[in-house]
């Protein structure tokens, strides 16, 4: 299988959307994970990529 990490904006949209639907979770929050993700791909250390997305994910989880 070839890789193509060309995708257009419109795509990723989409997959953000079916993803979310198929597993119950808000686009917004995948789309923030996504964008934190896009902003570490090709350097050596990710450690940040955690505290990003423990991040967006807390501040998609309501207190009840």
């Amino acid at each position: 299988m070839e890789y193509n990490d060309e995708v257009d904006g419109g795509e990723i949209n989409r997959l953000i959307e079916k993803y979310a639907q198929k597993h119950d979770v808000p686009a917004d929050l995948l789309a923030e994970i996504y964008e934190a993700e896009s902003q570490v791909v090709g350097m050596d250390r990710r450690s940040s990529i955690h505290k990003d997305v423990q991040k967006a994910i807390e501040s998609h989880v309501s207190e009840d």
